[in-house]
């Protein structure tokens, strides 16, 4: 398996466009070319993880957090400079899925979820996009190669579904002037033509790829077709929200528990009993009042600030600050994603503890 392939499974398990635009994601470091010898995951790729991968004979590190994230002026013996220069030294590919893998149902959040021991959950904060809807005119003999060619290029994918394309039958017009090359008719002559309209949806991201094969498998000099512009909810979005019957000081004794977090710091904003909970990984507060929306009672998250803090008491929202490295459950879980992808190839979560904080 070369690392291309894996940017491939890396991208299937979590698409990298669902990553925010300020954000790093993919192939920070190494070759697209090289051969994998063994995958490690971690939350950061700090110098002692990238020891840990050399000590393995690892050549791909695939961390949460990238390491490459603000302007990056110079690569010297200092900082994340020391970082890049060894990694390259030793062939080892640096990987980073950052917010595509927060964004997942199954994601980061979801992984916190299952270590608190919460196996079912669903989205807290369900995202919205964008997508393209195609609908063209074509001639009724032409109508199978042509949903045959777009399909090629994810025309027509829904859910678990593919080559979903809608058809009816239109009568259309044309007149070709005296330098145009027609399939069908003479130059100068009006002809009237029996066709049927096509129509399929595709993701945005594939709308010039899409329009360029429309161009090649449409028998027409100048194809009759519209890209309408819709929204819809989907099963993609930030956190995630558990059922449980508990109270705060109940699931403070939880996350205890798991011995990652250093100081866990509540907002008891009420003392109502706890039915659901909203989990989302890293810094959540940003996100606070669309959480509760969602109906949650309290929300467990990291980074929390004073004043944050003080707002949602105000409000009534109860918050658990569990800190930022509670992210770290992340490792197993993605070496799990990976080794239901990949075969024959080590698969290994890093041992090393990269909490900045004592």
């Amino acid at each position: 398996m070369k690392v291309n392939d894996l940017l491939n499974i890396v991208n299937n398990i979590s698409p990298l466009h669902y990553g925010e635009s300020w954000d790093n994601n993919g192939l920070l470091v190494g070759d697209e070319q090289a051969e994998v010898t063994g995958i490690l995951t971690t939350l950061d790729c700090h110098p002692d993880v990238v020891k840990e991968a050399i000590d393995q004979n690892i050549n791909v590190i695939v961390s949460h957090h990238p390491l490459i994230f603000s302007k990056l002026s110079k690569v010297t013996e200092d900082g994340i400079g020391s970082i890049i220069r060894t990694l390259i030294k030793h062939d080892i590919n640096l990987i980073s899925i950052h917010t595509p893998l927060d964004f997942q149902p199954y994601g980061v959040s979801h992984m916190i979820a299952k270590a608190l021991g919460f196996n079912e959950s669903e989205v807290l904060i369900k995202q919205t996009e964008d997508y393209q809807k195609l609908r063209v005119n074509v001639p009724k003999e032409n109508v199978e190669a042509i949903k045959t060619g777009l399909a090629k290029v994810g025309v027509g994918n829904q859910g678990d579904y593919s080559e979903c394309f809608f058809e009816y039958p239109v009568q259309g017009q044309f007149r070709p002037n005296e330098n145009a090359n027609p399939h069908i008719g003479k130059n100068n002559e009006l002809e009237v033509v029996e066709e049927y309209i096509v129509e399929a949806i595709f993701p945005t991201h594939l709308k010039k790829q899409v329009i360029e094969q429309l161009y090649q498998v449409h028998p027409y000099e100048e194809p009759a077709f519209d890209v309408l512009t819709l929204e819809r909810e989907i099963e993609i979005g930030l956190g995630v929200k558990v059922s449980d019957e508990t109270t705060l000081d109940a699931l403070v004794e939880k996350i205890k528990v798991l011995e990652i977090s250093g100081s866990i710091n509540l907002v008891r904003a009420n003392d109502a009993p706890i039915k659901s909970i909203g989990i989302i990984g890293g810094s959540g507060m940003s996100y606070v009042n669309d959480a509760f929306k969602a109906g949650i009672d309290v929300l467990i998250t990291g980074d929390v600030k004073y004043h944050e803090a003080y707002d949602a008491k105000l409000n009534k929202q109860n918050i658990i600050d569990v800190g930022h490295f509670i992210e770290v459950v992340m490792m197993n879980g993605l070496k799990d994603l990976l080794e239901d992808k990949v075969s024959g190839l080590p698969v290994k979560a890093s041992r090393v503890n990269t909490n900045p904080f004592e």
